[in-house]
Formats: C-alpha cells, sequence, structure tokens
C-alpha cells in the first residue's frame, strides 16, 4: 500500500509542531521539562523556556518533521515500487489453543 506521502508529512508535522510548543509552555508553569528543551536549544538555535521559544519550536517542529517524513514516504513508496516488493505480509495464524468444554452443573 503506498503513502500519500503529503498527507503523511502533514499531520506529523503539525502533530510534533504542537508538542515542540507546548514543551516550553510546560517549562514555563510547572518548571519541568527544562532539560529537555535546553537539550533540543543544542540542535535549534533560540528554542528556549520562553514565549518566543515556543513559537521558534512550533516553527522548528513543523518543518522538521514535514521534511522529514515526506522523505520516508517517498522513500517507502520508492522501495515499494521494486519488482516482486508488495508490501509487508503477515502470516495467516492458526488457534492451537483447545476450546473450553462446560462442566454441566448437576
Amino acid at each position: 500500500m503506498k503513502l500519500n506521502a503529503l498527507k503523511l508529512a502533514l499531520a506529523s508535522a503539525i502533530v510534533s509542531a504542537l508538542s515542540m510548543a507546548l514543551l516550553p509552555i510546560y517549562g514555563i508553569y510547572l518548571g519541568r521539562g527544562l532539560r529537555a528543551v535546553s537539550i533540543l536549544g543544542g540542535v535549534y538555535p533560540g528554542y528556549t523556556v520562553s514565549w518566543e521559544g515556543a513559537g521558534l519550536g512550533l516553527v522548528y517542529g513543523f518543518v522538521t518533521c514535514f521534511v522529514y517524513m515526506g522523505i520516508f514516504a517517498g522513500v517507502y513508496n520508492e522501495l515499494l515500487a521494486f519488482k516482486g516488493i508488495k508490501g509487508i505480509k503477515l502470516p495467516k495464524m492458526k488457534a492451537k489453543a483447545k476450546p473450553v468444554s462446560k462442566k454441566k452443573k448437576k
């Protein structure tokens, strides 16, 4: 089954953007998650525990996830296009458990 690259990238980018925007806000009000914001601040310049950091996180999260998930979906679809590959097929499982017999009460 082919993936719709645009829809997958857009949906995952929205989730990523919201989570990266909420993390600094969570740090502002509750004082938690500060270490995670500081680690991500090393990767994304300007991403700090502030309202500006939340806005930058929204942009960084959206752009980064949109690009990477778009690439992932494109590579996945190209791999499906190879001869003989039709996706992952799970083997059919047969039930091996014996049925439970009901005892009659006298």
